[in-house]
């Protein structure tokens, strides 16, 4: 099955909008005119959540480096210190 650009558009409007009861209404009438466009709303929907699950990802595994240099490094022992007596208080 492909997606036309015409459907993808559409698909990431309704999607990425917080779209009201007409444009709920007026999609759920589209699906019933398109039947695969049901199936093409669920991929996009799926590929929406990839793309968050590895952003997050990406993310978390910065914010451990950054951690590991911070906490590890000679360099920022002083910075290191200021952390701690913050949460030794």
């Amino acid at each position: 099955m492909q997606t036309s650009l015409n459907e993808l558009i559409i698909i990431e409007q309704f999607l990425l909008s917080n779209p009201g009861e007409a444009e709920k209404i007026l999609m759920q009438a589209r699906v019933i005119l398109q039947p695969e466009l049901d199936e093409s709303i669920y991929w996009q929907e799926k590929s929406y959540e990839l793309v968050n699950v590895y952003g997050r990802e990406k993310l978390r595994k910065e914010i451990q480096q950054i951690h590991q240099q911070l906490f590890s490094y000679k360099r920022h022992r002083n910075f290191r210190n200021w952390i701690m007596r913050i949460f030794t208080k």
